[in-house]
């Protein structure tokens, strides 16, 4: 039986993940301190919260993690893509990072194993080729003399544009779905559904992550006209009640039409309805303390931290390998901090 979750992997790939590489790294803006991530430098807490795997999962879903009921304590990071402003249009992130994983991760040896999400259901980018060109449109972009002499406009906004008649004008997709991206403007993260965007293994199977708020449980707020509205949101909300998000898993049902190589295709919900796998309960807390703002900002994701059995699938996976691992460690060493995965013991000792 031909494998469901088979990758096909261009001749030039490594190539052009080197370059991505090259490129990312480019864009690090090393003047400043501490260096901030790349992407999703701005995170809104440190959540402290559970991962509660369902009891009595049916035998096709029982696979790695799932494979039998149990509770992960689990650190969560909220974050905006690019904007400083909460205000302002933007893409969101979920990182979430399970502790005390027993079993050999792809990336390196860790108790740990990490999820990243997205607020939209697709990525903007068809593969890696495309994605060296958006790097390529974007760093000529940076380097142009228009932003500088368009100081009365948002710089963020200019370069964009730079972007759209360079190389996203050509390609209505991809735009479409980077539009969505960046214009999501969210009260708080804790009514968002998030989604892994790209396909992930699931034993055998091929699958795309959610999590997906159960707003009848969310507890009651007044948003803050801040550009930190969403740190305030957190923190309102979890200092009064607990929250939750269920984490689903949508299997691939049809290769043709659920593609495991272009994660800008959609993959239909009526043929495969994403499926309950655990629960995310978030406790009462104080997730934006001093402390726990600067535990996050050393931290580092990468979905290859995984084990075997949920490994990444598809080319914008493949880079994201070589990408994070680079980026991260370049921050670290500018930064003068050690890259290490965190102690559970220390994470709760700052929830305490």
């Amino acid at each position: 039986m031909p494998d469901p979750a088979a990758e096909t992997i261009p001749a030039d790939e490594a190539v052009l993940i080197a370059r991505l590489v090259e490129q990312n790294l480019a864009l690090l803006n090393e003047r400043e301190r501490p260096v901030r991530r790349g992407q999703h430098a701005k995170h809104h807490g440190c959540v402290l919260a559970d991962f509660v795997v369902e009891p009595d999962l049916p035998a096709e879903l029982r696979h790695g993690l799932f494979a039998e009921a149990r509770t992960y304590k689990a650190l969560i990071r909220f974050s905006n893509g690019e904007q400083r402003d909460d205000r302002k249009g933007d893409a969101h992130g979920m990182a979430i990072k399970l502790f005390d994983v027993a079993g050999d991760k792809l990336l390196e040896p860790s108790d740990t194993h990490d999820f990243i999400l997205l607020d939209q259901p697709l990525f903007f980018i068809r593969d890696v080729a495309d994605y060296v060109g958006l790097f390529d449109a974007l760093l000529k972009a940076k380097a142009s003399v228009v932003p500088k002499l368009m100081f009365f406009a948002p710089r963020f906004a200019i370069e964009l544009g730079l972007v759209y008649f360079s190389f996203l004008r050509s390609r209505p997709t991809e735009l479409e779905i980077l539009k969505r991206t960046v214009s999501s403007k969210p009260q708080t993260p804790l009514a968002t559904t998030f989604h892994s965007t790209t396909p992930y293994r699931l034993g055998p199977h091929a699958a795309r992550w959610s999590a997906v708020p159960d707003l009848g449980k969310l507890p009651k707020f007044t948003a803050v006209n801040s550009p930190d509205k969403l740190r305030h949101a957190l923190a309102m909300q979890l200092g009064g009640a607990e929250a939750s998000f269920d984490f689903m898993a949508q299997l691939q049902t049809d290769p043709a039409t659920m593609p495991i190589e272009d994660p800008t295709q959609p993959w239909d919900a009526a043929k495969s309805p994403p499926r309950k796998l655990a629960t995310l309960r978030l406790p009462v807390q104080r997730p934006d303390t001093q402390e726990l703002m600067a535990f996050c900002e050393h931290l580092s994701f990468n979905p290859w931290r995984c084990l075997a059995e949920h490994r990444p699938i598809g080319g914008i996976n493949r880079a994201r390998r070589q990408v994070y691992a680079a980026v991260s460690r370049r921050r670290h060493e500018l930064n003068g901090v050690p890259q290490r995965e965190p102690a559970l013991a220390e994470f709760l000792a700052l929830h305490a």
